[in-house]
């Protein structure tokens, strides 16, 4: 769909919030090509005062609605509790203003639909914030597998796991806020795979409770194409511990290793696939064992200066990486498009529909 573009030479940003997230994307907007700080409104006044004074220029809102009514700003970021989502995207589209959506986009699909309803009807932007889908080093994997630099492709396997005190009002563990491992870290997960993979279905997967019903730990598998010729993803994420935070992508030529934390990761490892021929001697040589041994970031540097075929990936970048999404819906509004190719709508309710039957699905309570 397309909409008026925006002429200005800068997308002018409004913030709603003025937590982490939003503060990360204020540092990295310096780094953006195509967007400037204008506004911020927040539950408090203090709370934004508060934001404008380390972010200086911006112009402080009492409300939200008052922000997204203001001539002032062109898009606003929604950066509040995952329980608001929807209601703060409605109201910047509401307002005319294009809605950049932190994730996860809404607490259920029906959610999105609302909102993804009432941006085709006002013909305004909307877009979920899935950063990670924007970073360089996502477009170049994508650019190897469709080349077929990696051969047929046969899994992705990502973890994700921050370990997290639960507790009541924390937005991102309390389920009543929407919060939870599997919202909080497994749309990440099920998103790249898609964006890699292509659409998938839910083959099967658990999740771990804790007694308040928070999801704390869940693993699934996802299948790309049809049984037989297509790949598969295993995606393991948890607010109970620590996890290795990587991606590995398997093609049947070669392997990519993303760095922890794959999310924003800057780097990876290309290695290739060895096949032992029928009638080889049992067991793996020792080269061809290291050579696909993942374990250990300096066991890697040495793999990669030892055997000939492994290949450094490299498409570092400034801040923590939210400049390129915010980018990408500067160059949306300067063309008058109202849907991100990269991180459309539809792919957005896709993903909360298949995490809702993960949460409906048989679950043990720790």
């Amino acid at each position: 769909m397309t909409g008026p573009a925006v002429t200005g030479s800068k997308i002018r940003w409004g913030i709603f919030g003025s937590g982490g997230i939003a503060r990360r994307f204020a540092g990295d907007m310096r780094f953006s090509r195509t967007g400037v700080l204008a506004a911020v409104a927040s539950r408090s006044r203090a709370n934004a005062e508060g934001f404008a004074q380390i972010f200086p220029g911006m112009t402080v809102f009492d409300d939200y609605r008052d922000l997204a009514a203001s001539d002032q700003v062109d898009a606003i970021y929604v950066a509040t509790p995952n329980a608001l989502h929807k209601d703060h995207s409605l109201i910047a589209i509401g307002a005319g203003k294009a809605v950049l959506c932190e994730k996860p986009f809404a607490c259920d699909a029906a959610e999105a639909r609302e909102v993804a309803a009432a941006a085709e009807a006002a013909n305004v932007f909307c877009m979920e914030a899935m950063w990670t889908r924007f970073l360089p080093i996502m477009g170049d994997l994508r650019q190897r597998i469709a080349s077929g630099e990696l051969g047929q492709m046969v899994h992705l396997e990502a973890s994700l796991g921050f370990a997290r005190t639960e507790g009541p009002g924390d937005p991102i563990t309390d389920p009543a806020l929407g919060g939870g491992a599997l919202h909080d870290l497994g749309c990440y997960g099920m998103s790249i795979a898609e964006f890699l993979l292509g659409p998938f279905q839910l083959e099967g997967g658990s999740v771990e409770r804790s007694d308040t019903g928070s999801s704390r730990t869940a693993a699934f598998v996802l299948r790309h194409g049809q049984a037989g010729a297509g790949a598969l993803s295993t995606i393991s994420v948890s607010h109970a511990t620590q996890m290795r935070n990587m991606l590995v992508l398997s093609g049947s030529k070669a392997r990519v290793t993303l760095e922890a934390p794959f999310i924003q990761a800057g780097y990876g490892t290309l290695s290739p696939i060895r096949f032992a021929e029928p009638g080889a001697a049992s067991g793996p040589s020792l080269r061809a064992h290291l050579s696909n041994s993942l374990y250990g970031q300096k066991a890697k540097r040495m793999i990669r200066a030892v055997i000939p075929g492994h290949a450094k990936i490299s498409a570092p970048f400034p801040g923590s990486g939210l400049q390129f999404e915010i980018d990408e819906v500067g160059t949306c509004l300067g063309s008058g498009r109202t849907i991100s190719q990269i991180m459309p709508l539809e792919t957005t309710i896709s993903v909360l529909d298949t995490l809702e039957k993960l949460d409906g699905s048989q679950a043990s309570t720790s």
